[in-house]
């Protein structure tokens, strides 16, 4: 079935928001045979299979909640969002290797590089063997909240959680047996942290001042005195007989004879403190709220305030060494250590703010628009991403170039802004409207167009010095606009809007289309060319736009952005979804973002270099270096799709 541009010339005009130039870059792999020869499409397709990791913004969009690492480049954290993530980089880029919706992750512990645990709020305990390649659940949910788990060894091992909760394995987590808290019961407060220094000796602390201590692996938990009722957060002991024990308004307590005796020390911060972790008698770290870094290099006789960069809570720490460190916390932050703890870089920044917009010029120089006059920009390729001043608070909904130093971007409120230095500095024009401008496009420096709300379109011819009304005749809002030449361009919207001029925008044709399901994207390359929108649409041309054919996407999620890379493509919508086709778009199948966001827009610089943008400042990174794409399971959209994330996380004062 086609849709034919001859039978409906007759009716209105209507155009677009959001665009995206097509790809610039090809890439080549050579081979020597008689000279350097192109490889062929299945190998190019294997070198594009590379993966997807996430590069800036919520790695969880409730947040992480546990991070540990088991030496300077391996590590994992989990979160709000049922994600387990990997990296093997030192942090510089996560994966996810495990997805739940609806789970929360609150500890993960790995003995080894091979063996580890994952703890959620519903009970649940998951185990891997072979460093969280594969995932399995060891225990099913209780409906318990488990709050932290250490292990010893591959063997033996512990977990603490609400109730006062204390379970116990021999066998590797094969089985879970209660050991007997003295606290435990519907009423008692959770156990928050757990800590064994070997199979036998270990303690527990929890809310009321709790601290609990064993000397025979917990078949007997003593309670120790902590000398206050404020909820302890976390413990740590370096040896049998020294440790440190953290909690709410700035409490931190030490002893040097097995908790016998604690004693408070002064952390000069009313802060809650929810992690502390040592790597010798003298030299620790602890972390919490507020982006709260506290060292010392004396015991804990004086703690001193370090600068993490960032203002949000860490809900958890890793050292693997004396020099490289981790905290993670609200809003998916992650900040590093290279050099001890004295200064801190943040590798993911928590940043929450919504973008809406990837665009490249070339394979250098990217651009990324988001809400609150947010704008990125990379000079490298796209391996770093750095905030400009854009001079506006007002949401910036596209971003177009036409050089590294020429370029555009438009957004809520009649916001239209220029730079001619690549964004080192953004100038305001005149205002068009008061309406929304939601996509721009230039064919060349000199001639561009603009399209947004209430059927609005302008064009100019210099470069942007005058912009002209064009007249649409539609009031629906224009989401994306096109031009192939000066003469012929496209530009799509609500309720099925889809208008074609071939004089240059002076005269919008109207195409009627079957359907009312909004339009968002256009997309051309040669005579072929792609509209995508809600409910998983998507119509292919191959013969200019003259008829337009309905493609099956496998997904009913709205469809928000595509990129083009010769016959491969690439798509993206809610819940995560990315949609890859090697075959011009006739086809399509789904591949696993390792996110659960909604994903605004996708641009690829090769076949093997790209980025997708999305809810909670989320960049996302896709590379040959990656491993492969798992297959992605079906995702069709709830009764009422749009934007989906899991509620916030409580605090802990809030689980019992």
């Amino acid at each position: 079935m086609h849709f034919s541009l001859e039978c409906c010339k007759y009716i209105t005009r209507k155009k677009r928001r959001v665009n995206i130039q097509p790809i610039k870059r090809i890439f080549f792999f050579c081979t020597l045979l008689t000279g350097l020869l192109l490889l062929s499409p299945a190998d190019v397709l294997r070198a594009a299979e590379g993966g997807w990791s996430v590069q800036q913004g919520e790695v969880n969009s409730n947040g992480l909640w546990t991070v540990h690492f088991v030496s300077a480049e391996e590590g994992w954290a989990g979160g709000g969002d049922g994600a387990i993530l990997h990296t093997t980089d030192g942090g510089a880029h996560w994966r996810a290797q495990y997805k739940e919706k609806g789970e929360r992750f609150f500890s993960i512990h790995f003995p080894d590089r091979l063996n580890g645990w994952a703890i959620s709020w519903t009970g649940k305990v998951l185990h891997t063997s072979d460093g969280g390649k594969r995932w399995e659940v060891q225990r099913a949910a209780s409906g318990l909240w488990l709050w932290s788990i250490r292990f010893t060894d591959p063997m033996n091992g512990w977990i603490v959680g609400s109730a006062g909760t204390i379970l116990h394995t021999a066998d590797g987590g094969r089985h879970w047996e209660e050991q007997k808290s003295g606290f435990a019961g519907p009423t008692a407060g959770p156990i928050l942290e757990v800590f064994f220094i070997d199979p036998q000796r270990g303690w527990a602390v929890g809310w009321d001042g709790l601290i609990l201590q064993t000397q025979d692996g917990g078949k007997n938990w003593t309670p120790q005195k902590s000398g206050t009722t404020n909820p302890l957060e976390g413990v740590f002991f370096i040896d049998p007989l020294r440790g440190w024990v953290v909690g709410r308004q700035g409490t931190i307590l030490r002893t040097v004879d097995g908790g016998k005796r604690w004693e408070p020390q002064q952390s000069r911060t009313e802060h809650l403190l929810l992690n502390v972790q040592f790597v010798s008698p003298q030299v620790g770290w602890i972390a919490g709220g507020s982006g709260t870094v506290l060292k010392t290099e004396n015991g804990g006789a004086t703690w001193e305030k370090v600068d993490s960069g960032v203002n949000k809570t860490f809900e958890g720490m890793s050292f693997a060494d004396a020099q490289h460190g981790w905290a993670v916390g609200w809003g998916g932050v992650v900040v590093h250590t290279r050099d001890g703890g004295k200064r801190w870089e943040t590798q993911i920044n928590g940043f929450t703010d919504r973008l809406f917009k990837v665009h490249f010029v070339d394979d250098r120089h990217g651009w990324i628009a988001g809400e609150t006059g947010t704008i990125l920009y990379s000079g490298d390729g796209g391996r770093s991403w750095l905030p400009q001043e854009s001079g506006t608070e007002e949401w910036v909904l596209s971003v177009h170039f036409t050089s590294p130093r020429d370029g555009w971007a438009v957004g809520a409120k009649g916001l239209l802004l220029h730079t001619t230095d690549g964004g080192k500095h953004w100038e305001r024009r005149q205002q068009l409207t008061e309406a929304s401008m939601q996509g721009v496009f230039f064919l060349n420096p000199k001639v561009g167009w603009i399209v947004g709300e209430t059927g609005l379109i302008f064009r100019t011819d210099d470069g942007g010095k005058v912009w002209r009304v064009q007249f649409s005749d539609t009031a629906a809002s224009l989401a994306d606009v096109v031009f192939i030449d000066e003469k012929r361009g496209w530009a799509v919207g609500d309720k099925g809007t889809l208008l074609q001029t071939e004089n240059g925008g002076a005269l919008w044709t109207p195409f009627r289309l079957p359907f009312t399901t909004s339009l968002v994207r256009i997309l051309f390359q040669g005579p072929r060319g792609w509209i995508l929108g809600g409910e998983g649409t998507l119509l292919m041309t191959e013969d200019g736009g003259k008829s337009w054919t309905p493609i099956k996407t496998g997904t009913t999620v709205p469809l928000w952005d595509l990129s083009m890379q010769g016959r491969e493509g690439w798509m993206v919508g809610d819940l995560g979804t990315i949609l890859y086709t090697k075959d011009g778009g006739k086809s399509w199948a789904e591949r696993d973002s390792g996110v659960t966001q909604r994903l605004n827009s996708i641009y690829f610089t090769s076949p093997v270099r790209g980025w997708a943008v999305g809810k909670g400042g989320l960049i996302l990174q896709f590379g040959p270096e990656a491993p492969p794409w798992p297959k992605a399971p079906s995702r069709q959209a709830p009764a009422k799709t749009g934007d989906r994330s899991a509620a916030s996380l409580p605090s802990r004062e809030e689980v019992h």
